[in-house]
């Protein structure tokens, strides 16, 4: 490595390979007590889960604890994500949103598997090259670690595995599908292929020429749709700001395989969703119309595609700071104007993996996060309108999270005059002292 100090100085740095904890990609969840009419509160849960993983081997023997969730044992999403299905039922949970807005896929076979926790059994995924008989992959688990009211949460962002696991429990009419107007719509199937092992035979080889990416095969949903293209469709479709962008998802892309189906595989439909899909569209339809965030949502993409229409940006310097100083004056506007509402906050309790073993819960955390989500699910720091002080900071926002939530809720109602589900939190709850 040559030092900055001379081009001709030269030191060694030793580099130790070791394991990387992705402790932020591993499953986790949030209990939140959320405030209804009359004074009641109605407890759901929320599992964030950013990728489908399996432990990795990196040269040496699988080390136990890859998420550094304490359980001695490799990390597997499906299993990962049943501790936080039995930690949400312990704790009376009444209704759960499984957010994958920023899922971009994994292993094919922890989806199958996180899948049949919320069905009883049944065809998941097929897989066709075109040529011969589709293969399906089954949940061949008969139990069903939760059935209870669901809610699936995605964005152009959700890829691949996460959109085989939304079209499986909307085909089976066991979840609300709830987010942008379609998942990324990766539904191919690639296979890696190594060039040395070709050349060598030849007796070419002089250095590595490098590994072929091949397509082989597309996948379908249970009902046949492929999710290849168009992705999986939401149920109710929230404003957002990556409807808009161009150069989101396979359709972007110049040369992508086109949409198409094959014949359904046999599967039993739970008829959970469409009775009711109705009426929570109008119930979410006037609560966006009115919810002031969404406001600010929408204010937003009309900006954005005032933007991208124009195809260009100003190189003056004067023009680009007044541009900033315009964005920077809006935020303070809408901070200010966050921190003068009067309403009832929720109470949130955040779980990783390590406190989904513990009896009982942690302390809440506090009304003011140090973070919140922007339109394309980046953590943004919250812009302080007036002074420093923790006080005046703008509670983070996440629209879309709340209103599934609410979803969620109208949901359990419906459900409940079905005699489906509890709307009342029962009082034997956990609480925190």
């Amino acid at each position: 490595i040559v030092s900055a100090e001379s081009t001709s100085d030269r030191r060694e740095v030793t580099l130790v390979r070791d394991e990387i904890k992705l402790d932020d990609q591993a499953a986790k969840a949030k209990i939140i007590d959320l405030p209804t009419a009359g004074g009641q509160t109605m407890r759901i849960g929320v599992i964030d889960l950013p990728s489908f993983y399996v432990p990795m081997e990196l040269g040496g023997p699988r080390k136990p604890d890859l998420a550094g969730a304490g359980s001695g044992s490799p990390h597997y999403t499906s299993t990962d994500v049943a501790r936080l299905l039995t930690k949400l039922k312990a704790e009376n949970c009444q209704g759960i949103v499984l957010d994958l807005r920023r899922n971009g896929g994994g292993s094919l076979e922890e989806c199958v598997k996180l899948t049949g926790l919320f069905i009883k059994s049944g065809p998941v995924v097929q897989v066709s090259d075109g040529r011969s008989a589709p293969v399906v992959d089954d949940d061949t688990d008969k139990s069903q670690l939760y059935d209870g009211p669901l809610v699936v949460l995605t964005s152009r962002l959700s890829a691949s595995a996460s959109e085989i696991l939304a079209g499986a429990l909307q085909d089976y009419g066991r979840a609300i599908v709830v987010g942008d107007l379609s998942t990324h719509g990766k539904g191919t199937v690639q296979q890696l292929n190594p060039l040395r092992y070709w050349i060598e035979s030849r007796g070419f080889l002089t250095n590595d020429p490098g590994t072929l990416k091949i397509t082989k095969a597309k996948f379908y949903r249970a009902s046949g749709a492929s999710t290849q293209l168009k992705g999986v469709m939401s149920d109710i479709v929230l404003p957002s700001k990556l409807n808009y962008m161009k150069d989101i998802g396979e359709s972007a892309l110049e040369n992508a395989l086109r949409w198409d189906t094959i014949p359904s595989a046999r599967y039993e439909k739970l008829d959970l969703v469409a009775p009711y899909l109705p009426e929570l569209l109008n119930r979410s339809g006037d609560r966006v119309l009115t919810n002031q965030d969404f406001v600010y949502v929408r204010q937003d993409i009309e900006q954005f595609r005032k933007l991208q229409s124009e195809n260009s940006i100003s190189l003056n310097e004067r023009e680009r700071i007044k541009e900033w100083d315009e964005e920077d004056a809006r935020q303070r506007a809408r901070d200010k104007e966050r921190l003068a509402r009067k309403t009832v906050e929720p109470t949130v309790y955040d779980l990783t993996l390590k406190q989904a073993e513990l009896p009982g819960l942690p302390p809440p955390v506090g009304k003011t996060n140090d973070t919140s989500l922007n339109l394309a699910g980046d953590k943004v720091a919250p812009t302080d309108p007036d002074s420093e002080t923790a006080e005046d900071v703008a509670p983070a926002v996440d629209p879309t999270l709340e209103e599934t939530q609410r979803i969620l809720v109208d949901y359990i109602g419906l459900l409940a005059r079905k005699g489906i589900a509890s709307t009342i939190r029962p009082s034997t709850a956990t609480t925190t002292p």
